[in-house]
């Protein structure tokens, strides 16, 4: 009885012993998973703090990049109304972005920029497409245009939302005005604001190419100022500046609206007159009626110490039927403006073939010259100088030039055209060169070594700074006797430069060198010259040798001329002297010393003393 009953009782204790445990462990289950939980929530806090942080982080960081971009950024909502705005906007503005943010763009912008701000921002949140817009825009209480380049976009907040407005836009203003800046300082003279060169030889082109205007005649007027440097050597660059201003300002009053007006150098203006007919005479006439008015309107202009101001102008006819380029109409106009300058200035020439074949002429003999001393085509003439009894003092050297197939060049033509150049440089110290060698050849030569050798200096050759030099190099190369050197200068030099020639002139006078006045009366000498100058001899120009016997006014200048030199302690040479009744006039009246056909002609060294 008791094993059955302690058999029954068993597993309701072993149900509450169990029942027991698993109350324990539920518990303890149910505090694991509540803690458990408080872990996550804390975990979950922690991690959205992180993310907040994150975010806030973020979002500083994005503000930082879009403030610093130097763009202006901003969004606007469906409205058009600003939610967001970067520090370039509020400077834009001048206001704080919470002042901005909320507000539309009329509230910052004049209303005709505001209308066409809404336009734009409409059409492109109506559209859903991005745009890229150019806006010229003005703010409130300004008056300057400022223009935008803007990319506009839709942007979408939030799904199902109606899109918002994202514009990134950038100020353009400076840089176009320096564009304006670059172009202008291109395409204008800055000191007249005239089209300079390049856009007057850009117009000249496309007239010329201009199909619609093969047949129809157009004119190219170059104008220059005469004397325009006595302005700035009188007055100062500065009024010569402002001449310049006057000048331009008054040929573009006077021409037609349709009329290229441009500064081509200094004081060169060029003018460009299109469509003139298709009748050359026609066109020719209406070209010369234009340039007459203008030489009329600079005749009127006084500099401010009242100097009389002057133009030459050349002008040049072409159409566009493909005879013309830019260049060629360019130095036709130059030929002409050079005739009108020899003519005395003041005037007109047209161009024409004469011109061009003179031009081309000279244009040939030049290249010519230029290779003349290497070709050794250039040659020393001497004709001999004799005193009063026949007896022979010395000799002149002449320079010749004998060209392969022009034959002998006349002197008065390549002489004044290397001086020009500048190739008398070159070719006046090979001059000098060959006479201070034919000197130290005669100087070992009993009959010859008393005699003197003249070389003609050009004012260019003198002037170099280096002539000095040159000429005491050449004497100790050669060991030429510097004393039987005589330098032949002209009154034109004398009157250049006076203090720095006579310095130059004292400087080779010490070593020996002697100096003599040549074609005395024909330029515009000063007396004063003649006395602090260290001059030896004054050479008569032939020109008043010529008529000495049948012209009283020759005669009474040749006359007063020897007795001027004798006074100054001067000899006395007379060019030019071809018949013995010259020479008998010229010894009766003091004149011991002559040149000429008379005596002999100029010839080879070789054949100077056949009968010496």
């Amino acid at each position: 009885m008791y094993y059955f009953a302690s058999s029954a009782a068993l597993p309701a204790e072993l149900l509450r012993s169990i029942d027991s445990y698993l109350g324990r462990w539920g518990i303890a289950l149910l505090l694991v998973f509540l803690l458990l939980a408080l872990l996550g929530n804390l975990l979950l806090k922690r991690r959205m703090q992180h993310n907040r942080a994150l975010l806030q982080s973020n979002k500083e960081m994005l503000a930082t990049i879009l403030d610093s971009v130097d763009a202006f950024i901003y969004i606007k909502s469906p409205s058009l109304e600003y939610q967001y705005v970067n520090r370039r906007m509020s400077d834009l503005f001048g206001l704080p972005a919470d002042k901005i943010i909320g507000k539309r763009d009329a509230a910052f912008f004049d209303a005709g920029s505001a209308a066409e701000i809404n336009q734009v921002d409409r059409n492109v949140l109506d559209s859903g497409k991005k745009v890229t817009v150019e806006e010229s825009n003005v703010l409130r209480g300004e008056s300057q245009v400022r223009t935008f380049l803007s990319i506009k976009m839709p942007l979408s907040m939030s799904p199902g939302a109606p899109p918002s407005l994202c514009g990134i836009s950038t100020e353009l203003t400076d840089y176009l005005e320096m564009q304006s800046r670059t172009h202008y300082l291109a395409f204008y003279d800055s000191l007249t604001g005239l089209p300079n060169r390049r856009l007057l030889m850009d117009s000249l082109t496309a007239t010329i190419d201009h199909d619609e205007w093969t047949i129809f005649f157009s004119a190219v007027l170059v104008i220059d100022l005469d004397n325009f440097r006595l302005v700035n050597d009188i007055q100062g660059h500065e009024s010569g500046d402002q001449l310049l201003v006057s000048v331009a300002e008054q040929l573009r009053q006077r021409l037609d609206e349709e009329v290229t007006l441009a500064r081509f150098s200094s004081d060169e203006f060029v003018v460009l007159i299109k469509n003139l007919g298709e009748e050359q005479k026609d066109a020719a006439l209406k070209a010369e009626r234009v340039g007459r008015q203008l030489l009329e309107v600079i005749a009127q202009l006084r500099s401010s110490h009242s100097l009389p101001i002057s133009a030459s102008i050349g002008i040049s006819l072409f159409t566009g039927a493909g005879e013309y380029s830019m260049d060629s109409v360019l130095q036709q106009a130059d030929m002409a403006l050079q005739q009108a300058k020899s003519a005395g200035g003041n005037t007109l020439r047209f161009f024409n073939n004469e011109m061009q074949t003179s031009v081309l002429e000279r244009a040939s003999l030049e290249a010519d010259l230029h290779q003349a001393l290497k070709r050794n085509e250039l040659a020393l003439h001497y004709q001999v100088q004799v005193d009063h009894q026949g007896v022979t003092t010395g000799v002149e050297a002449l320079l010749r030039w004998y060209h392969p197939q022009r034959g002998w060049v006349s002197p008065a033509t390549f002489i004044p055209l290397a001086e020009e150049n500048r190739l008398i440089v070159p070719i006046g110290y090979w001059v000098l060169r060959s006479a201070c060698e034919q000197l130290a050849k005669w100087s070992h030569q009993p009959a010859y070594a008393p005699l003197s050798i003249s070389v003609n200096v050009s004012s260019v050759q003198f002037q170099q700074p280096e002539f000095v030099r040159d000429v005491e190099e050449l004497l100790a190369e050669t060991l030429a006797p510097p004393n039987r050197l005589v330098l032949e200068v002209t009154e034109s030099l004398l009157m250049h430069e006076p203090v720095r020639v006579r310095s130059t002139m004292l400087k080779l006078r010490a070593r020996g060198i002697r100096f003599a006045l040549d074609d005395f009366g024909t330029g515009y000498s000063s007396l004063s010259y003649l006395k602090r100058l260290p001059l030896d001899e004054l050479k008569i120009d032939q020109s008043f040798i010529r008529e000495l016997l049948t012209d009283k006014t020759d005669a009474a200048i040749v006359d007063t001329t020897i007795l001027l030199a004798v006074s100054l302690g001067l000899t006395v040479v007379a060019e030019g002297v071809e018949k013995k009744e010259q020479f008998d006039w010229l010894r009766g009246h003091g004149c011991y010393r002559y040149q000429g056909y008379l005596f002999g002609r100029p010839t080879p060294i070789e054949y100077l003393f056949e009968s010496y």
